[in-house]
């Protein structure tokens, strides 16, 4: 099997506060990392040479794998995501490899992806995704031959989606119209040289697919079977939406960490579980709940996270070492690590930056990190 690149060096910018502290790719989810879900599946679709490419915050990547077996960690200053193809050049030896990015969740078989673009020797092949409203992701049109003949990069307005809709259907005989790009690629070696003689060639989206099918080169696209769960995590909403699919089982094939206590109750290792929990939920390990206390219904714990007595959690996210105190009340909310709720205190779809104390009623805020520490930093 070929290598698998991991790029997992942006910025995460939409996702502030909580890609202050750690990078995107290390967003706690129900029990591990976005990118660990990455590692697991390319590992059960047979990729066992993983390299993750880190680049902001990296050095967090960098030690949350230190002593793996499994994982390879670049920290690298690549300028964008084609970039670190040129950067680690030297390390990739197979005639073909794949690409993914380090922020999706999925159950896609990209074991699949690897085939087809072994069976029709194209110089990438690109892993896609049918979806009802293709326009936040850009577009890419197939002909009927599954050969990519158009490539737009995120987002796109209405209006030039109908029109390269209209001007496409007219030029040939078969297409499919609502497909994605994952962020899943194969690519020959031979886009090693490329890059290397294309210095300007930067991005995947932006310039490179364009530059390859401008020069005709044959590029392929994959589209994943139907039934395939695939979540870009790349914005508030998407990250809860994530989280959420996960309690609802509703990503097939993939686990997430704990033992089943009950029917859409999933806990950890030593928790002292005295209230109410209400499926689905995810308890992390060293977790307390004191009596009175109602968690759930979407409720996501993590790590070392104390209750107090009567505190009410539903359709919130917990980050590791947090303390919500007697009586208070959580909402459509994100509390990253190091929070200290006061009691009584309310806080309604808001996001709490790491290491925020707080004592007042929150409704749609969102405040910054006090205390850049990453969850998984050992004391």
């Amino acid at each position: 099997m070929p290598s698998a690149i991991i790029l997992a060096g942006g910025l995460g910018s939409r996702l502030h506060p909580l890609t202050k502290t750690l990078p995107k790719p290390l967003i706690p989810l129900a029990g591990k990392p976005i990118l660990q879900y990455i590692v697991d599946l390319l590992k059960t679709n047979g990729f066992d040479r993983l390299i993750v490419a880190a680049r902001y915050l990296g050095h967090h990547i960098v030690d949350y794998y230190s002593g793996s077996k499994e994982v390879e960690v670049y920290l690298i200053d690549s300028k964008d995501t084609a970039d670190v193809l040129r950067i680690l050049a030297d390390v990739i030896s197979e005639d073909c490899f794949l690409v993914s990015m380090g922020d999706v969740l999925t159950n896609a078989p990209v074991l699949e992806l690897y085939r087809d673009h072994v069976k029709n020797s194209a110089i990438a092949t690109i892993g896609l995704k049918e979806v009802e409203n293709p326009l936040p992701y850009g577009l890419v049109f197939l002909d009927e031959r599954r050969r990519i003949v158009l490539f737009t990069e995120k987002p796109i307005s209405l209006e030039v989606y109908l029109l390269s809709v209209a001007h496409y259907k007219y030029r040939v005989e078969s297409s499919y119209w609502n497909l994605v790009n994952t962020g899943f690629y194969m690519f020959d070696d031979s886009i090693l040289t490329i890059l290397k003689e294309n210095e300007s060639l930067m991005d995947f989206g932006r310039h490179v697919f364009p530059f390859l099918l401008e020069n005709d080169y044959e590029l392929r696209g994959w589209i994943m079977p139907a039934e395939t769960y695939w979540s870009d995590i790349g914005r508030i909403e998407t990250y809860k939406e994530a989280a959420w699919d996960l309690l609802d089982n509703k990503v097939s094939g993939v686990q997430i960490p704990g033992v089943l206590k009950s029917s859409g109750i999933r806990v950890g290792d030593n928790v002292d579980l005295k209230g109410e929990l209400i499926p689905p939920v995810y308890i992390g390990s060293n977790v307390v709940v004191e009596e009175g206390a109602k968690i759930g219904p979407y409720a996501i714990i993590e790590d070392d996270v104390v209750v107090g007595k009567n505190v009410t959690i539903h359709e919130s996210i917990i980050w590791h070492k947090s303390l919500l105190m007697d009586e208070s009340y959580v909402y459509d909310s994100i509390l990253m690590n190091n929070v200290v709720v006061k009691p009584g205190v309310k806080i309604v779809s808001s996001v709490i930056g790491a290491g925020n104390v707080v004592s007042t009623d929150l409704y749609r805020q969102k405040l910054d990190v006090v205390k850049e520490v990453s969850p998984y930093a050992q004391d």
